[in-house]
Order: C-alpha cells, then structure tokens, then sequence
C-alpha cells in the first residue's frame, strides 16, 4: 500500500509541533493536531489529495478556535497571586510625603503611595510593601521598626 500522503501528513505534524515547542502560541499545535488527524486518516482510508485537505481544513477549523479558548484559559490562569504580590515584603524608604502624596524609593525608582499604618510616614522611615496596584504601592511601616520603636520607648 502507498502511503505517501499519510506519511507526509505525519512529517508536518511533527514539523508543527516542534515550531510550537519553540513558539508556545498553541496555534500551530492545533494546526499539528488537524495536520495529525489527517495523517491518521490518510493511513486508514484510500483517499485523493483532496480530500485529505478538506479532512484538514475541517480539522484545523474545529481545533485553532479551541486553541485558542485554552491560550486565553491559560493566560487568564497565569495570573497567579504569587505573581501579583512579589513586590510583597518588599523594602522601601520613604522619599517625600507631601499633600496626603507619597513617594517612596523602591527598587531604585520613585513610586507614588498609599500608606496603610498607624501614625505618619516620615521622610527616609523605611517601610514594607503590602501590595503593588498598577504603578502604586501600598506600604505600611516596617514590622521590626515598629517594634524597635515601641521597646525602645518603654
């Protein structure tokens, strides 16, 4: 039996799902999955060049949106909290507090805050970030200053 077409088939799958590999878009492994749909049914029935492209084409047509609700899945799953908060903890020193405005230096550049803590931020207090919103942090003072502050007042 010829089965050259299956075989071809076969090879661009298997060319498709490596670009993937290099591209990670799921694109190309939907069109490697319609391209290995078609090789698998070019190798069980005798069929023309033609048909093997509308087997294809209605393979691709049915997985590329597919791939494309789970490209978005994933995405929207990427968002991890672990991720969003790695500014968490993080050291900052206060810059200027001017107008209910604040700045703070934090990894070498100047960032507006909101401050989260008792009593007044002053400028040079270092102070921990709680939460980064956007372009914005949200600091509270440091918990070994504020400790440090009360036992030494006593």
């Amino acid at each position: 039996m010829d089965h050259w077409m299956s075989l071809t088939f076969l090879a661009a799958a298997i060319i498709l799902a490596v670009a993937e590999i290099a591209t990670v878009t799921f694109y190309l492994a939907a069109l490697s999955f319609a391209a290995l749909v078609t090789a698998l049914y070019a190798w069980l029935y005798a069929s023309a060049w033609w048909q093997a492209a509308v087997v294809f084409a209605l393979a691709a047509i049915v997985a590329l949106p597919l791939a494309h609700l789970v490209r978005r899945a994933m995405q929207a799953g990427a968002r991890n909290a672990h991720l969003d908060d790695m500014d968490r903890g993080g050291v900052a020193v206060v810059a200027e507090e001017a107008d209910g405005m604040l700045k703070v230096r934090y990894r070498d550049s100047l960032w507006e805050a909101v401050w989260e803590g008792p009593g007044q931020p002053a400028a040079g207090m270092r102070v921990e970030v709680v939460a980064r919103e956007g372009s914005r942090l949200r600091v509270r003072p440091r918990e070994e200053a504020a400790s440090s502050t009360s036992t030494g007042a006593q």
